[in-house]
C-alpha cells in the first residue's frame, strides 16, 4: 500500500478511548490587502550631501550633510561582521548571496562612516550609516531619473534586531524602464533586495564611468504582516483563457496581499504578445515560502510608489518552489504592458525568478514553472518557442539600442540580451536553451507535463504514470472518471498491483485493471459528498479496502462493500491531510496526517497515537506515501510545482530522492503500478 492515502490490525469500533493527538490549529485565515510602509532616507548626491550623507574617496571623508559629526581626512577602525544564517526547506538550501565582508563601518568623530572596504578607488563615494532604524524587510535606493547616470553600484548591509550585521551585498542598476512614454514621475534606481527584518542600514553608492546621480533616496520598505502568508492556500488562478496548453495554477494578486491603491497607472495594452523577456529579481535566496507574499508587496510598493511606475513591472514572477505569483494588473492572459526591459516592455511578457541566479543555480521546479507559464502564453499567441521575433527597441534607461532600432532575438530571451545588466543571472542565463526546449515540449504535448501526453480530444479527466523510477516520460495514461471525481489508488484484489478507483459523492467505483475501457468490478456507497477516500490493508490479509477522512475523523471498514464503518477516531486537525501507510514493514496500514509542514505518524489503528513525527517540506505542499526503494516499509515524501521530494526515512529531514514528474497545477497519485514492490510517479489531472 504506498498512495497518497491508508491502516488496522482487527478493527473495533472506538468507544470512550481516550485518544492523544496533534495540536489542533485554527482554520487558514483569509488573505487581505497589506499596506505596506515605506521611509525614505535622503542623501542627496556627492556635490550636495543632504541630511546624515557623507562622502568619501579612497577611505578619507570629504564631506558631509549637515546631520553629520564627522572628521573630515580620517578613517576607522574595521570591526567584525558576523556571516547571517541561511534558510532552508528540505529539498533547497541556498547559500548567502555575498562574499565575506572586509572593512565594515568606519567610527569617525561622533557618527559613524558606512565603507565595506571594496570601494572603487578614485571614486567619490556617497554613504550613509543610520544603525537604528524603524523596522524594514526591503531596501532600495533611487535617484532622480536621468540616461546620462549609468553603470552606478550600490554595497548595502543591515542590522539586524540581534544588532548584528549582516555581510555586505551590491545591488546592481536596474536596467528598467516603465511603459515607454510614461515618465511623470519616474525615477532611477537599483532593484529591491530582500533584507528579512532589520532595524539598521549602510549603503555605499558609486558611480564607475564618473556620472552623478542626483536627489539619491535610500527606500525602507516594510511590507506589513499578514497571517495568510503562511497558508496561501490553492492557487486561485486557473484557466483565465482557453489555449491549447493548459495554464499553471498561478496565485492571484489578492493572494499576496496587494493593496491596490498603490496603483496610480491604468494599464497599457499592446496589440499583440510575440516574446517572453526571462529576469531574475537578483534578491537574496535566503528567503522561505511564507516569506515570499510579503516580498512580492516589498516589490510591488518599491516598483509602484518608490521608483514611481504605478504598479508591480514583471507580469510573472516565479519563486525558488517553483510556485508562481501575478504580478502586473491588467490580466494575465491580455497584452498588458509591463515595465521589465527597458525599450522592450511592448509585446514581451515579463517572467522574473525570485532570487539571484548569479550565485547560486536555478531549481528544477522554479525552471519548470518557468517553461509552463511561458508555454500557456505561447500557445494563447501562436509564438514558436524556438524561433525568432524582430521588435523594435524604445530606447531609454541603459537600454543596448537606440530608439528605433530594429533587433531580432529569439522569442524566449534573457533582459541581458537587450539592456546592460547581468539579468537573470549567469545560472539563469545558461538555463535559456533548457527553457526553449521545455515550452516547445509542452506547447507539443498540448499540456504542461514534463512527460508526453496522449491527444487530449478526450476531454475526461487522465492519471500520467510511471513505472520505472525517477522523472521522464509518461509511461501509461489512464482516463477514468469524471471531473469532479477524487481518484486513488490500491490493491484490490491482493495480486501486488495498483489500480485506480474513483470516489464520486460518497460512491467508490473500484477497477482490477488500469486501462482506460476497463469497467468497474465494484460499486459501492460508504461515505458522503465532500469526504476524501481512503484505502489500506487494514487487517493484513493482503487487499486493501476502503475508508473515509472527514473533519480530522478516520472511517475505515474491512471490506469493499457498503455498510457501517468498523472502525473510526479522531486524530490530526480538521484541515490536515490524511495520509495511509505501513509505518514500520508489520505488514498492517494505519494512520498519518500532515499538517502545518509535520508529518505524524501512528503504528496502530486501535489506539492511534502519535508515535512519531518528521518536521519535512513546507506548508502548501501535498503529500505522498509510498515504498520507494522496496524496503517492505512506507515512508513519505511531498509534491510541489511538478517535483516528488521523498525520504527514505520518517527519523530525518532529508529528500533522498527528487524526481520531476507533472506540472504545477498536477496533483500526485503514486502506485506500485506494476507489482515489484517499488511505488513510482503519478500525476493526476483535470479532475
Amino acid at each position: 500500500m504506498r498512495r497518497i492515502i491508508g491502516g488496522l490490525l482487527a478493527f473495533l469500533v472506538l468507544t470512550g478511548t481516550l485518544l492523544v493527538l496533534p495540536v489542533y490549529a485554527a482554520p487558514a485565515p483569509s488573505a487581505e490587502p497589506v499596506a505596506p510602509s515605506i521611509d525614505a532616507v535622503d542623501l542627496g548626491s556627492v556635490a550636495e550631501p543632504e541630511g546624515a550623507a557623507v562622502v568619501t574617496e579612497d577611505g578619507t571623508v570629504v564631506d558631509a550633510g549637515p546631520e553629520t559629526d564627522v572628521v573630515l581626512g580620517t578613517t576607522a577602525d574595521p570591526s567584525a561582521t558576523p556571516t547571517p544564517s541561511t534558510s532552508a526547506s528540505p529539498t533547497t538550501s541556498s547559500p548567502p548571496t555575498t562574499a565575506p565582508p572586509t572593512a565594515p563601518t568606519a567610527g569617525t568623530g561622533t557618527d559613524p562612516v558606512a565603507a565595506s572596504g571594496r570601494e572603487i578607488d578614485g571614486v567619490e563615494a556617497l554613504t550613509v550609516s543610520q544603525p537604528d532604524t524603524d523596522r524594514f524587510e526591503s531596501v532600495g535606493v533611487t535617484w532622480a531619473q536621468d540616461e546620462s547616470v549609468t553603470g552606478v553600484t550600490v554595497q548595502i548591509r543591515t542590522k539586524k534586531s540581534s544588532g548584528r550585521w549582516t555581510p555586505w551585498t551590491t545591488v546592481e542598476q536596474d536596467d528598467v524602464d516603465p511603459s515607454e512614454g510614461s515618465d511623470a514621475g519616474v525615477r532611477g534606481g537599483t532593484s529591491p533586495y530582500w533584507t528579512g527584518a532589520a532595524k539598521g542600514i549602510e549603503v555605499v553608492v558609486q558611480a564607475a564611468d564618473g556620472s552623478t546621480p542626483e536627489d539619491v533616496q535610500v527606500q525602507l520598505i516594510d511590507p506589513g504582516n499578514s497571517a495568510a502568508d503562511v497558508t496561501p492556500g490553492a492557487p486561485a488562478i486557473t484557466d483565465t483563457a482557453h489555449a491549447a496548453t493548459a495554464m499553471p495554477a498561478i496565485y492571484s494578486r489578492a493572494q499576496w496581499g496587494a493593496d491596490e491603491k498603490l496603483m496610480t497607472w491604468e494599464p497599457e495594452y499592446a496589440p499583440t504578445v510575440k516574446a517572453t523577456t526571462i529576469h531574475h529579481t537578483a534578491d537574496s535566496n535566503n528567503y522561505s515560502a511564507a516569506d515570499v507574499p510579503a516580498i512580492m508587496r516589498s516589490i510591488y510598493a518599491y516598483h509602484a510608489v518608490s521608483r514611481g511606475w504605478g504598479d508591480i513591472g514583471y507580469n510573472v514572477i516565479v519563486d525558488k518552489y517553483g510556485r508562481a505569483w501575478e504580478g502586473r494588473s491588467g490580466g494575465l492572459a491580455s497584452s498588458v504592458v509591463g515595465a521589465h526591459a527597458g525599450g522592450f516592455n511592448t509585446s514581451t511578457f515579463g517572467v522574473s525568478m525570485l532570487g539571484n541566479y548569479d550565485v547560486v543555480d536555478t531549481p528544477p521546479a522554479l525552471l519548470e514553472t518557468v517553461a509552463s507559464v511561458i508555454a500557456w502564453k505561447f500557445a494563447l499567441y501562436a509564438i514558436p518557442a524556438s524561433g525568432t521575433v524582430s521588435l523594435v527597441s524604445s530606447g531609454g534607461g541603459t537600454s543596448r539600442y537606440a530608439a528605433g532600432t530594429p533587433v531580432t532575438l529569439p522569442t524566449i530571451f534573457g533582459h541581458r540580451d537587450v539592456g546592460a545588466t547581468t539579468c537573470p543571472g549567469r545560472y539563469g542565463y545558461s538555463h535559456l536553451g533548457e527553457i526553449r526546449g521545455m515550452v516547445a515540449q509542452k506547447i507539443a504535448a498540448g499540456g504542461p507535463a514534463v512527460s508526453a501526453t496522449p491527444s487530449m480530444a478526450d476531454s475526461s479527466p487522465q492519471v500520467l504514470l510511471r513505472n520505472a523510477r525517477g522523472g521522464g516520460m509518461a509511461e501509461w495514461t489512464t482516463r477514468r472518471g469524471d471531473p469532479g471525481d477524487l481518484p486513488l489508488t490500491c490493491d484490490w484484489d491482493g495480486n501486488g498491483t495498483e489500480t485506480i478507483a474513483v470516489f464520486r459523492d460518497g460512491r467508490f467505483f473500484l477497477f482490477d485493471s488500469n486501462g482506460s475501457t476497463a469497467a468497474a468490478t465494484s460499486d459501492f456507497r460508504f461515505g458522503d459528498r465532500g469526504d476524501t477516500p481512503l484505502c489500506g490493508d487494514w487487517d493484513g490479509d493482503g487487499k486493501d479496502t476502503v475508508g473515509i477522512w472527514r473533519n480530522g475523523w478516520f472511517f475505515l471498514r474491512n471490506s469493499n462493500t457498503s455498510g457501517v464503518a468498523d472502525g473510526y477516531f479522531p486524530f490530526g486537525n480538521t484541515d490536515a491531510q490524511p495520509a495511509i501507510g505501513d509505518w514500520n514493514g508489520d505488514g498492517y496500514d494505519t494512520v498519518a496526517v500532515y499538517q502545518d509542514a509535520t508529518f505524524y505518524f501512528a503504528n496502530s489503528n486501535l489506539r492511534p497515537l502519535a508515535d512519531g513525527r518528521l518536521a519535512y517540506g513546507d506548508r502548501g505542499d501535498r503529500v505522498v506515501v509510498g515504498d520507494w526503494t522496496g524496503a517492505r516499509r512506507d515512508s513519505m515524501g511531498v509534491f510541489r510545482a511538478g517535483t516528488f521530494y521523498l525520504t527514505t526515512s520518517l527519523s530525518r529531514s532529508v529528500a533522498d530522492l527528487t524526481v520531476g514528474f507533472g506540472a504545477p497545477s498536477d496533483r500526485p497519485l503514486v502506485g506500485d503500478w506494476d507489482g515489484n514492490r517499488t511505488v513510482t510517479m503519478g500525476v493526476q489531472r483535470g479532475y
